[in-house]
């Protein structure tokens, strides 16, 4: 009888402890947790590790949650994959700089000369920028493009001008397209917006037009993506 009574006893222990309740710093857990943790001198800290180090995880399960040090943010994994907790804003990246010079064409357009090494913000976990004038999404939703050109010596005369936004290579809208008209050289700009859905993984290129052949000051370029949802 012994044999059998060690087996109901271990049996029972097992039992009980699959459905133990853990509290730390508490002794009284509520029947709703199966972790509970109370302190008024210390916090809960999560594991923390790069952008990097988060999105090599394998396979991570949903409702895993992690300290994201390259941006100093929680991140959480749900459905559409890593997402972070920013109440503040939306993931952004911000690509801009100034002076130099810019090409035109009466026939051609140009890629606009912006690349990582122009940033002035980026969410790294959902952009990069991989080339000039490109900026690759790491997560699906809706983005909100824009981007600005300006000159400080438009050349006098009526000319047409655009911004233009491609998606893995294809044309998906105008920011803008318009005729500027100058009646003597002067400082111009342009700016323009588009809404636009992607798939994590797609490219968003921007490209500009102005028809004249030669080449203009630059004061400013600028892209910006806003992940909206």
């Amino acid at each position: 009888m012994g044999n059998p009574l060690r087996f109901t006893g271990a049996f029972l222990l097992f039992w009980a402890c699959s459905f133990a309740q853990v509290g730390i710093g508490t002794a009284s857990v509520a029947d709703c947790a199966i972790l509970q943790l109370e302190s008024t001198t210390a916090a809960f800290v999560m594991p923390r590790m790069t952008d990097a180090q988060m999105t090599a995880i394998p396979t991570p399960l949903p409702g895993s949650m992690v300290f994201n040090t390259s941006e100093n943010l929680p991140y959480f994994q749900g459905a559409s994959g890593w997402s972070g907790f920013d109440i503040n804003s939306n993931p952004t990246i911000i690509l801009s700089k100034s002076g130099g010079t810019f090409s035109t064409s009466s026939s051609t357009s140009y890629l606009m000369n912006l690349t990582a090494a122009n940033a002035l913000s980026t969410s790294s976990a959902y952009f990069t920028s991989p080339s000039a004038g490109t900026v690759s999404v790491s997560r699906n939703g809706v983005y909100l493009l824009s981007a600005s050109l300006s000159t400080s010596n438009m050349p006098s005369g009526n000319r047409n001008f655009y911004l233009a936004a491609y998606l893995n290579g294809n044309l998906i809208g105008y920011l803008i397209k318009s005729r500027a008209q100058m009646t003597a050289v002067d400082y111009w700009g342009t700016t323009g917006t588009l809404m636009y859905p992607a798939q994590a993984g797609d490219v968003f290129t921007f490209k500009y037009f102005i028809d004249h052949n030669a080449a203009l000051t630059s004061v400013f370029q600028t892209i910006c993506i806003t992940k909206l949802n």
